[in-house]
């Protein structure tokens, strides 16, 4: 059977089809391109300050600290300390002296002077370099102390590390007066690491161009044989079902708020009350110590109920239409997304008061937001894949309904939305960036908390992610969708 002419297509002919394909393809990637270019060239890192342990031995102008390291950046830029106290400052600085640990007889790299007032009593103290060290990334310094008396410091005992974090890789010898001691002096390193990532982008943008312009000109010659082809097929539904699918959205929309007095204001109140709640006990009750906790709260609260609620609702997508999927034929695969498609509605409301916290919050915008829109696509893929899995296995086993609510739970509390990921053993770091949720809310989190794009690996996670489960979700659909009326 020959396959109909789309009107549409008539007008475009394949050589404007082509053109519009390559602008719009260029601009796009241009685009993407000014946003990471900085963020693929170099990336900050600094280490999460240790817990804090006992003080020091007060710095005299007779003794001094040293403390060995290893280098975790391949520029570094600056140094912290924990100053415990100053009493009666001396007028004399505190001469640092930084050198390889290898060869302690050799001239030091950089030595500057610091006033013991400017240590900050009680808090962390930047000691900014007075030239960045280049290229000593994993190998082992000293930092040296000398004079300026009345000061102490506190030693740190343990070091947490995290995704926003380079890990320092070995805490050495902390002498003092001559003598060892524990804990450590260098409590965290500031740089940056070198990326390559942008020598990249060109040539695998044009091997993306070339398979999208070889998608076109493969459609086109089904089109004009009239043999089928998927992208024709999704055409088709496209055009005869836009309309339905368009209906069922704004009919879950409408319903979910049907009879409430506040209505769809409550997508802007469910996140805020959330979030005071979690922000309550967490930063009251626990002391959390998160940079911008609110907007790192609310990002995480946000997108998982976005998860939630899409799953659910795509839940019951199939049995709760039994009877109109009985009487009038359509595509089944509409009513699942249709379903993630009316949440999505609620996630853009959503994302209205989470921009107002970041900015109450102190939060700068950066051109980073742009890519929010890839963020939340690379979610809402997922969150159809899921649907469509969880859809077709509800037709058989109603009991799914109760077991989905359980592993919620669970993955709520796998995710880092009100912790930090610090706070998980190194050695369960890659088994837990295996949470796509983790890498979804990451994402977020780096273009509007942090104004950075995240690396390519990252991208590379959410893509996986995303169509792998949407791959799944639909070969399951697809195989037991015939099967669906005998359950139902």
């Amino acid at each position: 059977m020959t396959q109909q002419t789309n009107p549409s297509a008539r007008r475009w002919t394949l050589p404007r089809r082509l053109a519009a394909y390559t602008a719009l393809f260029l601009a796009v990637a241009a685009l993407f391109a000014w946003i990471v270019h900085d963020d693929w060239s170099r990336t900050a890192v600094s280490t999460a300050a240790p817990s804090r342990g006992a003080v020091l031995p007060e710095l005299t102008a007779q003794s001094e600290i040293s403390q060995t390291f290893t280098v975790g950046a391949d520029e570094l830029n600056a140094l912290w300390l924990d100053c415990s106290q100053w009493a009666a400052p001396a007028e004399e600085p505190v001469r640092l002296a930084l050198s390889e640990a290898a060869t302690p007889d050799a001239a030091p790299l950089l030595t500057w002077e610091v006033l013991p007032a400017d240590f900050e009593p009680d808090a962390l103290t930047c000691l900014t370099l007075p030239q960045p060290v280049v290229g000593r990334r994993g190998q082992t310094l000293r930092l040296t102390l000398k004079a300026g008396g009345g000061l102490s410091f506190w030693g740190g005992t343990s070091i947490k590390t995290g995704r926003f974090s380079a890990v320092m890789q070995e805490i050495g010898e902390l002498r003092v007066g001559g003598e060892a001691h524990e804990g450590s002096l260098v409590l965290r390193q500031q740089g940056v690491n070198r990326l390559r990532a942008m020598q990249f982008f060109w040539p695998v943008a044009a091997a993306l161009w070339a398979a999208g312009l070889g998608l076109i000109l493969h459609t086109d010659r089904c089109r004009r044989e009239g043999r089928p082809s998927l992208i024709l097929q999704a055409e088709a539904v496209w055009e005869r079902y836009a309309y339905l699918l368009k209906t069922l959205v704004v009919r879950d929309f409408r319903v979910k708020y049907k009879a409430s007095v506040l209505g769809v204001l409550w997508s802007f109140l469910n996140p805020l009350l959330m979030t005071c709640v979690y922000y309550v006990v967490f930063s009251t009750l626990f002391h959390s110590d998160i940079d911008n906790f609110p907007a790192y709260l609310m990002s995480g609260i946000i997108i998982f109920n976005y998860f939630s609620d899409a799953t659910n609702l795509g839940l019951h997508a199939i049995v709760g239409n039994a009877a109109l999927i009985t009487k009038v034929y359509m595509p089944k695969f509409i009513y699942p997304l249709s379903k993630v498609l009316s949440s999505a509605v609620n996630l853009v409301i959503s994302l209205i008061p989470l921009m107002i916290v970041m900015l109450l919050s102190g939060v700068v915008p950066h051109k980073s937001l742009l890519l929010l829109p890839l963020a939340l696509g690379f979610l809402l893929i997922f969150c159809v894949g899921m649907a469509l899995l969880l859809s077709a296995a509800m037709v058989f086993f109603r009991d799914i309904q109760f077991l989905w609510g359980v592993m919620l739970t669970v993955w709520n509390f796998l995710t880092p939305i009100f912790y930090p990921e610090s706070i998980i053993p190194a050695a369960l770091q890659g088994l837990y960036h295996c949470n796509p949720l983790y890498q979804f809310i990451f994402f977020v989190r780096s273009i509007t908390i942090g104004g950075i794009s995240p690396t390519p690996i990252t991208y590379l996670y959410c893509l996986i992610a995303s169509l792998g489960t949407l791959a799944i979700g639909w070969a399951v659909f697809r195989r037991t969708q015939d099967r669906f009326v005998l359950y139902l």
